[in-house]
């Protein structure tokens, strides 16, 4: 009788691992997608809504502040209520303003952002802290970097499958909706997974997450990433003015492809290299190829320079946060929330300043200055490293 008991136990383990693996790979994909569904939208939501660059940047700044808020929370939350809640609410959440696209009010449409970006800042965390938590060793490298490449695939998808869908004839707002079917297989898959993390009410100031050097400065390098790659992500098209707008786009899109390929190799090879190596070269290289891109006279030889600092920037973030895992043992998911919420402000603060930078010295100098973030980030990576202990086998 113990034959078959056994037997039954290592399918159910192995499908319940299946269900967290592929419900979190699959919400972290949404996550991707929905950061840039509104961008790749926002000419079909100006006309029909009737609002300007203006309205939009205040819907962008609500989506921002509340991922903000929903990076924070989660990562206080966690120990409290434990994991699957926490994850479950954010992906109902998302679900609810994914929906809401349906009703073509701009209102609506800025309370649906809210709920979209709270969503996602939970998943933000809840999602690596997950992955964090039910990994170890290489197999965790492996599994965050799969994480980090299915965000960019989500996001190098969003644009292509919106404007082929509103080049079928379908309303933006029924094309936007559609992403609510994954993210509700997401929460079914996710409901079902065996997802550790009870809540520890217990928790007192003794076990309470210490603040050191290598968590600050992590932090910061962490900003340093989010402002340099959201910075190309919002001005690479601007930058590309004097070219068609069709080849601006394509490199853009090649940015993201080549972001996610690298997160994808890393993903299959990169445990053979400590993270904190492959962060402070990806940082290094896409300083060189960042500065070099704004200064070289060919445009194609531009957008080749702009598509290796996405190859070079593809394991950065992952790694930071991997970095991260080793600062507590015990308060992965505080970590995890504290690095996102920093990436988070690296994002509000550059790229918008980028905008002021272009009206002055350039937008050159601007993107430029995103490469040298990139080096002060792996400064700030080779400081944090050299505080911590070593790497566990």
């Amino acid at each position: 009788m113990q034959g078959p008991r056994a037997e039954t136990s290592v399918r159910s383990d192995r499908t319940g691992q299946l269900l967290l693996i592929g419900g979190g790979l699959l919400a972290f994909t949404m996550l991707g997608w929905t950061g840039l569904v509104v961008p790749s939208l926002i000419r079909e939501i100006q006309r029909d809504l009737v609002v300007n660059d203006a309205d939009m940047g205040i819907a962008y700044g609500v989506f921002t502040a509340m991922f903000l808020a929903g990076c924070l929370l989660t990562g206080w939350a966690t120990s409290r209520t434990g994991r699957r809640p926490l994850l479950l609410g954010a992906l109902t959440v998302m679900f609810l303003g994914t929906v809401a696209a349906l009703v073509p009010s701009w209102p609506v449409f800025i309370a649906a952002g809210a709920l979209r970006g709270l969503g996602s800042g939970m998943l933000e965390v809840g999602i690596q802290g997950l992955f964090l938590a039910a990994f170890t060793g290489a197999l965790q490298g492996r599994a965050i970097n799969s994480v980090h490449f299915t965000y960019s695939l989500g996001a190098v998808i969003a644009p292509i499958a919106m404007a082929a869908l509103v080049g079928l004839g379908i309303v933006w707002t029924d094309a936007m909706a559609l992403a609510a079917i994954p993210i509700a297989i997401a929460g079914v898959m996710l409901a079902l997974a065996p997802i550790e993390g009870a809540p520890t009410r217990s928790a007192g100031p003794s076990v309470r997450l210490r603040v050191t050097i290598p968590l600050v400065t992590a932090g910061l390098a962490i900003a340093c990433y989010v402002a340099a790659e959201v910075g190309v992500s919002s001005w690479l098209v601007r930058f590309l003015a004097d070219v068609d707008l069709a080849l601006a786009a394509s490199a853009l899109t090649l940015f993201w492809v080549a972001l996610a390929a690298s997160r994808l190799v890393v993903a299959r090879f990169g445990h053979r290299v400590p993270p904190e190596t492959l962060v402070m070269a990806g940082f290094l290289v896409a300083t060189v190829s960042l500065i070099a891109a704004v200064v070289v006279p060919s445009i194609p030889a531009s957008i080749a320079l702009f598509t290796a600092t996405g190859f070079a920037l593809g394991p950065v973030y992952p790694g930071i946060i991997l970095v991260g895992g080793r600062i507590s043992t015990t308060h992965k998911d505080a970590v995890t929330s504290l690095l996102a919420s920093a990436g988070v402000a690296g994002a509000v603060v550059y790229p918008p300043l980028m905008g002021a930078i272009s009206l002055g010295a350039g937008l050159g100098v601007a993107i430029g200055g995103a490469g040298l973030l990139c080096a002060v980030g792996a400064i700030f990576v080779a400081v944090a490293v050299r505080r911590l202990a070593p790497a566990p086998d």
